[in-house]
């Protein structure tokens, strides 16, 4: 009897103990997360920019995400991925057993793992927990994680995270992020056939991406839109008029295009908000920025024009120059445009803000603005004749006028109006050098100066953004504030973090005020007198570097300052005569008398004495500096770098 019992055990409960120890083994085997992480789970998203005028125009991210409930996901649009994905989503739990039979059958035949018969769930438990590396090993752990989620989450809740965290190219996460990257919109507002175009991106999204292959795309939106009629999702009629729908992509490419270098700068700028990089890509943060759309396709219309004239000057030039062009409003210290290359696409280096070069004559106006802290009045008299000078090495210099041109005794005003190098360097010897160097460090130009007379004619090189910020400080009046591309940031918590402008005076408003108004006669007569034919209240000055290596021209409206500088990378000549005036002031021109419409035609102010703010200098006007005369027994300059 106890011979039967012992064998009916073995019969009966050696199965069970196989299964066991079967099924342990395989949960070793196996690596299962726990899907209890779905409730905690916080997608990262990106920070989204927005123009002045409140337009979207660029994302930053790691992963381009933006989460919304299914409530905004409109019925066509998650039709449209059920159709395609998984039919029969609402009527499985978890796995589709005529899908895998499908698919095991068209495998078994391929010789391979080449047909998948992954189910809505499955792909959201691949894409949260696994690999997409395909193996027998993941598909067991995809189907028992499948499971476990249909028994703890809605049907509703699983298509939800799905179409939140579904790839559809472009660096696009979940259907909002895609339907701004192709469709410029929420996801609430697509039609029929845009939401069955973001559909068929599930398969192969970066290969297919409408911006790279409009054929393929619209070959699977009809598919989609034919799986929906098939479905009964949507009637003849709809599917006949969404068929017949011409593609419209949003201007992304476009704007990235022309405002990549404006996006890289205000990323920078973000990191002094935020701990860092991280924090900035995946937050979710909604930036205001301070970048006009429009002033941006002036200024590269007005590059592409003005280069244009260049090419036609120099039909033999191998290869065209670069350009940079800044526009910040003066009161405010807002950037309107950055542009730092001809296409940010081909060279994403930004001359505007990376690059140093020698500003040549564009310096100028800060040596004169030393003499006017030091009392100098624009009617002082100058002498423009030949001068030279031997260092201690016995080196000859001999810095001259351009066209070898000289006035003999002229104002401070003329020297500067027709930027007259030898009465600039003698003026430059009686104010002192380390005094001009101490007035543009005050005006936070940062900059290794060399303390030689060839500063003068601007050998010392600078960023574009650092001397654009120095002559909006003339422009405010002797306020200096830095630039900036950002207006406020809202957290995805929905905090408000608002750039405080600081104000710091640098110059007296009446030293800047007579400091502009020499600057207006560059333009109503000197340098850039080309511009004189414009109807607007304007000041400026040029630069032009030694053998025509940069050109220069940084002009300003009471509201409105525009920088522009041409050259080459590598230093290399623009050309015989190729100066400011003749290859940065087009360009000004043509950018300026499209933005300053947009702004009151106003003159500079006079300062006014009963509301003369009270400021501190934070700089003091520099005590006169005898350590470089120019004269017997003084130390003689070093030759300049390239004057």
């Amino acid at each position: 009897m106890s011979k039967i019992i012992k064998l009916a055990v073995i019969i009966f409960f050696f199965p069970t103990v196989v299964g066991v120890a079967l099924g342990y083994s395989l949960l070793n085997y196996l690596e299962i997360p726990d899907i209890k992480e779905l409730s905690t789970y916080t997608p990262r998203s990106a920070t989204r920019l927005y123009a002045d005028d409140g337009a979207l125009f660029a994302e930053l991210f790691v992963e381009k995400r933006v989460p919304i409930p299914l409530r905004d996901m409109p019925v066509n649009l998650r039709n449209a991925f059920i159709a395609i994905e998984d039919v029969r989503f609402y009527r499985h739990s978890g796995y589709d057993l005529r899908g895998i039979a499908r698919a095991f059958l068209r495998n078994m035949l391929r010789q391979g793992l080449s047909e998948g018969a992954s189910t809505i769930t499955q792909q959201l438990a691949r894409n949260l927990f696994l690999t997409p590396k395909k193996s027998m090993k993941r598909k067991i752990e995809e189907l028992i994680l499948a499971i476990n989620i249909e028994r703890n989450y809605s049907k509703d809740e699983i298509l939800n995270m799905y179409l939140n965290l579904i790839f559809l190219g472009e660096g696009s996460y979940g259907v909002e992020a895609a339907s701004y990257t192709y469709f410029d919109k929420k996801a609430k507002d697509l039609s029929l056939a845009e939401a069955a175009t973001l559909a068929g991106l599930t398969r192969s999204p970066s290969r297919s991406s409408p911006f790279k292959n409009q054929a393929k795309t619209m070959e699977r939106r009809n598919l989609v839109l034919r799986k929906m009629y098939d479905a009964g999702f949507i009637g003849e009629d709809q599917y006949r008029l969404a068929r017949a729908t011409p593609l419209v992509l949003a201007p992304f490419k476009i704007h990235e295009k022309k405002t990549g270098f404006f996006i890289e700068q205000t990323r920078q700028a973000l990191e002094d908000y935020m701990p860092g990089q991280d924090e900035v890509l995946t937050n979710g943060l909604s930036v205001r920025t301070s970048i006009s759309l429009a002033m941006t396709d002036y200024a590269y219309a007005a590059i592409e024009k003005g280069l244009k004239l260049y090419q036609e000057r120099n039909p033999k030039a191998k290869e065209l120059p670069e350009a940079a062009l800044i526009a910040m409003e003066v009161k405010t210290g807002e950037i309107k445009v950055l542009i730092g290359g001809r296409d940010f696409t081909n060279s994403p280096y930004n001359r505007a803000t990376q690059a140093k070069r020698q500003p040549g004559s564009a310096f100028k106006p800060i040596i004169y603005l030393t003499a006017l802290t030091q009392g100098f009045k624009p009617d002082m008299i100058l002498r423009d004749a030949p001068l030279s000078f031997v260092d201690a090495a016995g080196n000859l210099w001999r810095p001259g006028n351009y066209n070898n041109e000289y006035f003999g005794d002229v104002t401070m005003r003329k020297a500067l109006e027709h930027s007259l190098n030898a009465a600039t360097i003698r003026l430059l010897e009686k104010v002192g050098v380390n005094n001009v160097i101490s007035q543009a460090k005050s005006l936070h130009i940062n900059s290794d100066f060399a303390p030689n007379l060839s500063l003068a004619l601007g050998s010392t090189e600078v960023s574009p953004l650092d001397l654009a910020g120095a002559y909006a400080t003339f422009a405010r009046g002797g306020m200096y504030i830095a630039p900036t591309t950002i207006r406020n940031i809202l957290t995805h918590q929905g905090e408000e973090l608002r750039r405080e402008a600081v104000d710091e005076r640098v110059i007296s408003p009446e030293t800047a005020y007579t400091l502009i108004d020499m600057m207006k006669g560059v333009v109503q007569h000197g340098t850039a007198a080309k511009a004189a034919k414009m109807p607007y209240f304007l000041a400026g000055k040029t630069g032009t570097t030694n053998e025509f290596r940069d050109a220069w021209f940084v002009g300003f409206s009471p509201n409105l300052l525009c920088l522009v500088w041409v050259g080459y990378d590598k230093g290399a000549v623009l050309g015989k005569r190729e100066s400011g005036a003749t290859a940065a002031l087009p360009i000004w021109m043509e950018f300026m008398s499209r933005a300053l419409p947009s702004y009151p035609n106003e003159d500079f102010a006079p300062p006014d004495k009963e509301k003369e703010e009270t400021a501190r200098y934070v700089y003091p006007p520099p005590a006169p500096d005898t350590t470089s005369t120019g004269q017997a027994g003084a130390p003689p300059p070093s030759p300049p770098k390239a004057p």
